[in-house]
């Protein structure tokens, strides 16, 4: 059984936060701080798809399953996110990525690293802390395997300072070698055991639940910019008929732009939305339109007191 390593997508949150920035008005006075979030997320993606490409580099054993940007529920109450899982018949790797740049202190006994960049110094949660914290809720779901980690530092503009020697804390040229010093180690339990470990580790990813970012970042949705956006290069499309609408920068012709705007009502206010409510986010020009807008997007009919609202499907 071989799983490689799956295509990394970007997250949730970092498509919701681009989606909102282009219905953002650029003197909006949230938008700096929702750019530098934005650009944040994206640079830990970046970061994350270079260490992708070094452990794509390594032999491995042939059981073997790599799980990117995984979402487990280990019980009701404590859910746990890591960058990647690897897992053969002989360990479990739970590697955090840090693209961080700068000069980062480890200061142990506080439980935090300190970053200096450009004469600002920035506290963060230890990396140590948070894998240790992964470690032990693995351990809670009885997995016969060891569960070792790696803190990798993907950037190369990074100098690590007091480094506790006894952690496992590397730049990412040196990932493959860590990890094919474990790949060395004997196995530890066979196939079937080992597919039983994967389907357990299946069952328990979870998608979180995430509150609409207009209720995430106390914006008022009617400060939006309003209409239907063009699927290349998100201007504003201009109606031309009534099945036809046009890109007014780039001139790409739409059939159905509902088709993939109407995710920027359920991400960015909530999860229904009414004939009324689609024709005014929008910018259509009568309810009619926007009732046959809806039935586009395959959505789901709920009566909601004397109303109909649109859902999307679980």
């Amino acid at each position: 059984m071989v799983i490689s390593i799956i295509s990394r997508t970007p997250s949730l949150s970092q498509i919701t936060l681009t989606r909102l920035l282009i219905r953002l008005h650029a003197s909006h006075p949230k938008r700096k701080e929702i750019s530098e979030q934005s650009n944040k997320i994206e640079a830990g993606f970046a970061g994350e798809q270079l260490v992708d490409r070094s452990i794509l580099e390594i032999e491995f054993p042939k059981d073997l399953c790599i799980f990117p940007d995984l979402q487990l529920k280990i019980h009701e109450h404590l859910f746990i996110q890591l960058d990647t899982l690897i897992i053969t018949r002989k360990y479990f790797l739970i590697i955090e990525v840090k693209n961080m740049v700068g000069t980062i202190t480890f200061q142990k006994h506080q439980e935090q690293v300190i970053r200096s960049l450009d004469g600002v110094s920035t506290a963060f949660e230890c990396p140590i802390i948070q894998t240790n914290r992964h470690i032990y809720s693995l351990e809670r779901l009885g997995i016969p395997l060891p569960i070792f980690k790696g803190i990798v530092y993907s950037s190369n503009r990074v100098i690590l300072e007091n480094v506790p020697p006894d952690e496992p804390i590397f730049f990412r040229k040196n990932l493959p070698m860590f990890i094919q010093s474990l790949n060395k180690k004997e196995d530890l339990v066979n196939t079937i055991q080992f597919k039983k470990i994967i389907n357990n580790i299946q069952s328990r990813q979870v998608v979180f639940q995430r509150k609409a970012l207009c209720d995430q970042w106390k914006i008022n949705p009617s400060t939006l910019i309003k209409g239907l956006f063009c699927k290349n290069c998100s201007t504003v499309l201009s109606k031309l008929t009534n099945k036809t609408w046009k890109c007014t920068q780039c001139e790409a012709v739409d059939l159905n732009p509902i088709k993939h705007n109407i995710d920027d009502y359920f991400l960015l206010i909530k999860d229904s939305i009414s004939t009324a409510e689609c024709k005014d986010f929008f910018g259509l020009s009568s309810s009619h339109e926007a009732y046959y807008m809806l039935k586009k997007c395959n959505l789901i009919s709920v009566n909601h007191g004397k109303r109909t609202v649109y859902r999307k499907k679980v």
